[in-house]
């Protein structure tokens, strides 16, 4: 059986396949973005608002994790019967979080979610790469970034009128006709015999080190968050056992016949520079979906469905920058520069952002386009540009890796600028904290975002114009 369906099929067909792709992207795109807008809520009725966050890192950590897995698990298995089994584990994740009673309840179940919603974005990708080359890989991942970031950031417009008009129970249910539809049109449109003849062997181990490793520094960030110092003694111990276990984890992937995550692609300077962009760009992306809708509902005092009202220039700007930079592609190969340029436009808008909330301001909504549009225009040209400095049959695990640091990064920016807005509270609370203290603590988190989208529009200098670029410009 061939690890892809063979070269030179008709470009309906192609057409075909691809769209079939794109409700999977949508769930796993939504499922991971459209509960920011609700946490706040969603911890004051469970009672632990200082839990909030890893409701998200947890679902974070669980992708992050699962992502390499299912990729060697398609190689052996299929893309479509592991597309179906991911959104099978995330059907039954948001089902339990919708019934859950209590925060470490709904975490939990967040966990279950991120094990198959997580990994989505990563195995759509991969399926689509076996039928489209050249060139027009940049056209279609254009669309893939644009379905990606218009359910990333219209997710908060749903939720919060889910959350505020009927329950924010409503945000997990919404997912059973969506997962529905997705396995539906996975079922109709890829084929099932895409498998390889070899065996795949997973790095258990290599697993279990990678998920240690993230989460007990996550645990010491979440700490700080709660009131523990950023150099007191548990937050050092935890933090160093987290450098150990990491440690631990990269001297196994150097040893290991399949490892978790591919070390050698590390050696391709361009593959190097995407992973980084692609980290620091959802470091700032995620970071600021939940950033935003606390800032708007603690320091402005607005309701979950004004909250969402306030948000359309970002959900409608990152789409936009996302097929716009895919449609640019095809005719300008620089895509180093292309995603230096909206990491630049992300942070111009942040710094405007930081700037009002340091002055306890609202949020000026036209610093939220030049936001949206520079992440936007990040997604498709540092994915393409990965996929274009290796060989066909690195291009699976080449998106899987990138798409790796997109979940870590993630994960890193929600920790990190959560806990910066905690530690600006009395005892994690952010009903009984001051106005002006809590003011500060935004403004210092969103400028930390600001610097991060600087650091990755200089990163992104780096990439250079993959092999294919002379095919694109003709």
């Amino acid at each position: 059986m061939s690890a892809s369906p063979p070269p030179g099929l008709p470009p309906e067909q192609v057409r075909r396949i691809v769209l079939g792709l794109l409700p999977s992207i949508f769930l796993g795109a939504i499922d991971g973005s459209i509960l920011p807008i609700a946490l706040l809520t969603i911890g004051r009725a469970l009672g632990d608002v200082s839990l909030i966050a890893w409701v998200m890192a947890g679902y974070l950590v669980a992708g992050t994790v699962a992502t390499p897995i299912y990729g060697k698990l398609s190689d052996l298995h299929g893309r479509r019967r592991m597309l179906l089994v991911a959104i099978g584990i995330a059907t039954l994740g948001s089902v339990l979080c919708a019934v859950s009673v209590s925060m470490p309840m709904l975490i939990a179940a967040r966990i279950l979610q991120g094990l198959g919603s997580g990994a989505l974005f990563a195995l759509g990708q991969a399926a689509a790469a076996d039928v489209v080359h050249g060139p027009e890989r940049g056209r279609w991942q254009g669309y893939f970034s644009s379905v990606f970031a218009t359910a990333a950031l219209a997710a908060p417009l749903l939720g919060g009128y889910l959350t505020e008009h009927l329950s924010w129970r409503a945000v997990f249910w919404i997912n059973l006709p969506l997962a529905a539809f997705a396995a539906w049109r996975l079922t109709a449109v890829l084929p099932a015999a895409t498998r390889t003849g070899r065996e795949a062997r997973i790095d258990w181990l290599g697993a279990a080190l990678l998920a240690a490793g993230l989460g007990v520094p996550l645990v010491a960030l979440a700490r700080v968050g709660q009131g523990a110092g950023w150099f007191g003694a548990s937050t050092l111990a935890l933090g160093a056992a987290g450098v150990v276990l990491l440690g631990l984890w990269a001297w196994r992937e150097s040893d290991a016949p399949e490892p978790i995550v591919p070390t050698s692609l590390f050696a391709n300077r361009t593959v190097l520079a995407c992973c980084l962009v692609n980290g620091l760009n959802f470091f700032v992306l995620i970071g600021s979906t939940v950033l935003l809708p606390l800032s708007m509902q603690t320091l402005g005092g607005a309701r979950a469905d004004e909250v969402a009202v306030r948000l359309v220039a970002l959900t409608l700007a990152t789409p936009a920058g996302a097929f716009a930079a895919g449609r640019l592609m095809l005719r300008w190969p620089r895509l180093g520069a292309i995603s230096a340029i909206g990491s630049a436009l992300a942070c111009a808008g942040l710094a405007v952002i930081a700037w009002a909330a340091g002055r306890a301001d609202a949020v000026p909504l036209p610093a939220m386009v030049p936001l949206g549009f520079g992440l936007g225009m990040t997604l498709p040209s540092v994915l393409v540009a990965a996929q274009g400095a290796v060989g066909p049959a690195m291009i699976g695990v080449a998106t899987a890796l990138v798409s790796f640091f997109r979940s870590l990064g993630g994960v890193v920016g929600i920790a990190v600028l959560t806990s910066m807005v905690m530690a600006g509270t009395v005892g994690g609370s952010l009903a009984d904290a001051e106005p002006a203290l809590l003011s500060k603590a935004f403004s210092l988190a969103f400028a930390t975002a600001a610097a991060v989208a600087a650091a990755a529009a200089l990163a992104a200098l780096r990439i250079g114009a993959p092999p294919s670029a002379g095919a694109a410009r003709r």
